[in-house]
Protein backbone atom coordinates (compact mmCIF):
# COMPACT_ATOMS: atom_id res chain seq x y z
CA UNK A 1 0.00 0.00 0.00
CA UNK A 2 1.18 3.68 -0.98
CA UNK A 3 2.00 5.77 2.35
CA UNK A 4 3.45 8.28 0.73
CA UNK A 5 4.12 11.11 -2.02
CA UNK A 6 7.88 9.59 -2.72
CA UNK A 7 6.24 6.17 -3.27
CA UNK A 8 3.40 7.18 -5.38
CA UNK A 9 6.03 8.73 -7.44
CA UNK A 10 7.99 6.34 -8.10
CA UNK A 11 5.23 3.74 -8.84
CA UNK A 12 4.00 6.30 -11.27
CA UNK A 13 7.76 6.90 -12.85
CA UNK A 14 7.46 2.84 -13.12
CA UNK A 15 4.57 2.68 -14.81
CA UNK A 16 4.91 5.71 -16.99
CA UNK A 17 4.57 4.37 -20.14
CA UNK A 18 1.23 1.93 -19.43
CA UNK A 19 -0.47 5.01 -17.23
CA UNK A 20 -0.10 7.12 -20.04
CA UNK A 21 -2.39 5.49 -22.22
CA UNK A 22 -5.14 5.77 -19.00
CA UNK A 23 -8.34 7.60 -18.36
CA UNK A 24 -9.75 9.06 -15.33
CA UNK A 25 -13.09 9.90 -14.73
CA UNK A 26 -14.38 12.72 -12.54
CA UNK A 27 -17.19 13.98 -11.85
CA UNK A 28 -17.85 17.89 -11.76
CA UNK A 29 -21.07 19.18 -11.39
CA UNK A 30 -23.82 16.54 -12.33
CA UNK A 31 -21.90 15.16 -15.02
CA UNK A 32 -18.77 13.08 -15.32
CA UNK A 33 -15.43 13.75 -17.74
CA UNK A 34 -12.61 11.42 -18.67
CA UNK A 35 -9.55 13.10 -18.77
CA UNK A 36 -6.54 11.62 -19.96
CA UNK A 37 -3.04 10.98 -17.95
CA UNK A 38 -1.22 12.77 -20.30
CA UNK A 39 1.84 13.37 -18.47
CA UNK A 40 3.48 11.22 -15.69
CA UNK A 41 6.44 13.13 -14.38
CA UNK A 42 8.88 13.74 -11.48
CA UNK A 43 7.05 16.13 -9.43
CA UNK A 44 2.95 15.77 -10.97
CA UNK A 45 0.75 13.60 -12.70
CA UNK A 46 -0.79 15.54 -15.92
CA UNK A 47 -4.61 15.59 -16.87
CA UNK A 48 -5.53 16.33 -20.50
CA UNK A 49 -9.46 16.60 -21.67
CA UNK A 50 -9.80 18.58 -24.87
CA UNK A 51 -13.45 20.08 -24.93
CA UNK A 52 -15.01 21.46 -28.08
CA UNK A 53 -16.79 25.28 -28.67
CA UNK A 54 -20.15 23.49 -29.95
CA UNK A 55 -19.45 20.99 -27.02
CA UNK A 56 -19.27 23.88 -24.30
CA UNK A 57 -22.73 25.70 -26.08
CA UNK A 58 -24.44 22.30 -26.50
CA UNK A 59 -24.20 21.17 -23.22
CA UNK A 60 -24.83 25.12 -21.85
CA UNK A 61 -28.15 24.86 -24.07
CA UNK A 62 -29.46 21.94 -22.33
CA UNK A 63 -29.37 23.07 -18.94
CA UNK A 64 -26.36 21.71 -17.78
CA UNK A 65 -25.20 25.35 -15.85
CA UNK A 66 -22.84 23.55 -13.27
CA UNK A 67 -20.74 21.18 -15.78
CA UNK A 68 -17.23 21.58 -16.88
CA UNK A 69 -18.77 23.29 -20.15
CA UNK A 70 -20.36 25.65 -18.14
CA UNK A 71 -16.95 26.60 -15.99
CA UNK A 72 -14.90 27.22 -19.15
CA UNK A 73 -17.26 29.23 -20.79
CA UNK A 74 -17.46 31.68 -17.61
CA UNK A 75 -13.78 31.69 -17.84
CA UNK A 76 -13.86 32.21 -21.56
CA UNK A 77 -16.60 35.32 -20.69
CA UNK A 78 -14.83 37.05 -17.87
CA UNK A 79 -11.09 36.66 -19.20
CA UNK A 80 -9.65 40.25 -19.05
CA UNK A 81 -6.26 40.77 -20.31
CA UNK A 82 -4.07 41.89 -17.39
CA UNK A 83 -1.88 45.08 -18.46
CA UNK A 84 2.17 44.86 -18.39
CA UNK A 85 3.18 46.86 -16.25
CA UNK A 86 6.32 49.33 -17.12
CA UNK A 87 9.18 49.35 -15.05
Amino acid sequence: MIENAEQLKEKALDNKDDLKKKFVNIPIGDDEYGFRLAGIGGKAVKLEKYVKYDEIMAAIDEGHDEGLEAIIKELIENFEKEEENEE
